[in-house]
């Protein structure tokens, strides 16, 4: 299989056409080979990966029929799996309304429907008609519903726009998407269809006047996440991903040529995003919504797409993804792959989070759209990426709980796949912390430290992980080691630390803070520009540092000076400057720019570029 590991480009030479195109058309090879390792599993050998019993029971019956559909093989048993998915939502109707229920599978029902269905693209007639009625019962039960007033005292229904520029997200960001690309194509689906046509959803409409507002809902919603900086649940693997799922029936199946070209859009701007910050299919940079930070897992999509990162276990969710008409253009996937040739770069975006009108939780969040109030910075190099969301320290109800929750930060490093060094705080309840840490950074320069604002954060701590990291040394206040690439180090500014080892199946330990809101900093930097490890912590111990009357002053190994003020009164300096937290522009980069709230962004490499114009 090819791989775009790309060791030997020379920064800032892009790679060749026929390289590029090898890795798109990869994504046809990769995926074929999933389909012929389920090609003859049997039902009752499906395992789901669900976490909750619905999902268990409809993940392997909606991976089965997709299976054998695809390969035309054992269609009445298929049709039976179809069936026994719908029935069970049909039966206990209740179930279909939770939010962890139904839209994490029912894009790809609707999906097999388009391909298989009465009226099929691909082979037509294949789902038997009492099978499609089946599960347009289904998702009818979940959809008549879901459109009910959720908005407050303004009447309107959840594709509202002229309220809510589409800024407000119910249950989460990936629920809210999941959920409104489910009822846009189910709207679709039955809006011409005898049956169904004519029935009225709860609200009095029909399936055509829904479709019509969820036609421009989502041509809004574009392009608002291109102006505002595309996710509130920032660089989140898993929900990034299922936020993006239903978008690739949008870009299949509409018929309405604008709407189309801003969900190609909105795709391509997503895998530039994070592309431009992953190594190997890690991603690196701030990230808010993460569970586990300590092995973060490579993407789905970066294998299926660019052949990068560990294959994933065939699942439900990826579905979509796997049989889309979608192809990443060119110049990003330069971008993406061309690790070595991207060089040595900063990444500035400005992001929303910050909660509108005390709504800041569920299950309506109400986005400030405004001000984003969040400077999220990285810098990156082929060796490194290390990265923080800064922003004021503020009461923890001013943050959407979507935005607050699990942020995490830090550096992670080429060489193996869970190196990485994360200052955080642990999360004491259901594996939930709000407003923990609040920092600055400037190239690999990073100071954090815990905030008195948080919402069950626990002890201040730092994760240094055991596989691609050199031992921890400790000199002085500081604690030193390397990767394949990179030299690190890290300081417990006020007070001593302990450490702990990681009793779980990922190699490493926490270094523990004695106090719990001292700053910490982190300090990264290529091996390149050393000639040797004993130069690089010389230079770190020579940094100025002083720590008096809440007041941190450090100068960084790259000659930056910070002012950190610990009790909160002032928001951090850097070489003079307070923090911008509204910069002009919602990307930055060398790879992907745009002004902020403008909705057109560029992306390029080298000669290659592309304009995305989100606007009409």
């Amino acid at each position: 299989m090819f791989s775009c590991n790309t060791n030997n480009v020379v920064k800032n030479e892009q790679l060749p056409d026929s390289t590029l195109i090898a890795i798109r058309d990869g994504f046809d090879t990769r995926v074929a080979a999933y389909f012929e390792e389920q090609k003859d599993i049997p039902l009752s050998m499906w395992k789901s990966s669900g976490w909750n019993e619905p999902q268990r029971h409809s993940y392997p019956l909606i991976e089965y029929a997709t299976v054998n559909l695809m390969f035309h093989q054992n269609i009445d048993s298929a049709n039976t799996a179809l069936v026994e998915y719908a029935d069970y939502f049909i039966n206990d109707p209740e179930k279909i309304l939770h939010r962890d229920h139904f839209h994490w599978h029912s894009e790809m029902a609707l999906r097999l429907i388009e391909f298989f269905g009465t009226n099929g693209i691909k082979t037509a007639g294949l789902i038997k008609p009492e099978t499609e009625n089946k599960l347009f019962e289904a998702v009818w039960l979940y959809a008549k519903r879901r459109q009910e007033d959720q908005v407050g005292a303004n009447t309107k229904a959840e594709a509202d726009h002229e309220i809510s520029n589409t800024w407000y997200i119910y249950e989460s960001e990936n629920h809210h998407s999941q959920s409104f690309t489910t009822l846009w194509h189910f709207s679709k689906l039955i809006k011409d269809r005898p049956g169904f046509q004519d029935r009225k959803y709860d609200d009095g409409r029909t399936a055509r006047q829904h479709f019509e507002s969820w036609n421009e809902y989502l041509k809004i919603y574009f392009a608002e996440r291109a102006k505002k900086g595309i996710y509130v649940e920032i660089m989140s693997r898993d929900y990034n991903h299922k936020s993006v799922k239903g978008m690739f029936n949008v870009y299949d199946f509409t018929t309405d040529p604008e709407l189309k070209r801003k969900a190609e859009y909105y795709i391509n701007l997503y895998f530039t995003y994070w592309g431009q910050e992953q190594i190997d299919g890690i991603a690196g940079g701030a990230k808010s919504r993460l569970y586990q930070d300590i092995n973060q897992g490579t993407s789905e999509y970066g294998y299926l797409f660019f052949g990068i990162g560990e294959k994933p276990h065939f699942q439900s969710v990826l579905l979509s993804a796997m049989t889309t008409t979608y192809r990443p253009p060119l110049v990003v996937v330069d971008i993406v792959c061309d690790r070595k040739g991207r060089g040595v770069y900063e990444v500035k975006q400005h992001p929303l989070g910050l909660a509108k009108d005390g709504e800041y939780g569920p299950p309506v969040y109400h986005m400030r759209t405004d001000y984003g109030g969040i400077l999220r910075y990285s810098y990156c190099t082929p060796d490194f990426v290390i990265g923080t969301c800064m922003y004021e320290a503020r009461p923890r109800e001013d943050w959407t709980l979507i935005s607050s929750q699990n942020r995490s930060h830090g550096v992670i490093f080429a060489g193996h796949e869970n190196a990485a060094i994360l200052p955080q705080c642990e999360k004491t309840a259901s594996n939930r912390a709000y407003n923990s840490q609040w920092s600055v950074q400037q190239k690999g320069t990073l100071i954090c430290q815990k905030l008195e604002t948080n919402q069950r954060a626990g002890r201040s701590v730092v994760w240094f992980s055991g596989e691609g990291l050199g031992n921890p040394i400790k000199e002085g206040n500081w604690i030193f080691t390397e990767s394949e690439g990179a030299y690190a180090a890290v300081c417990v500014v006020d007070g001593g630390f302990t450490w702990e080892e990681e009793p779980g199946r990922t190699k490493g330990k926490w270094l523990v803070c004695e106090k719990e809101y001292s700053p910490v900093i982190l300090e990264v930097d290529q091996k390149s520009n050393y000639k040797s490890f004993e130069e690089f912590r010389s230079k770190v111990k020579g940094n100025q540092l002083s720590f008096e009357n809440n007041i941190l002053k450090y100068k960084g190994i790259y000659d930056d000076e910070f002012t950190f003020y610990t009790d909160y009164s002032k928001s951090p300096e850097i070489n003079g400057e307070t923090v911008n937290y509204a910069p002009e522009k919602a990307y930055d980069s060398p790879f992907l720019k745009a002004e902020w709230n403008n909705g057109v962004v560029k992306i390029q490499k080298e000669e290659r570029q592309l304009v995305l114009n989100f606007n009409e």
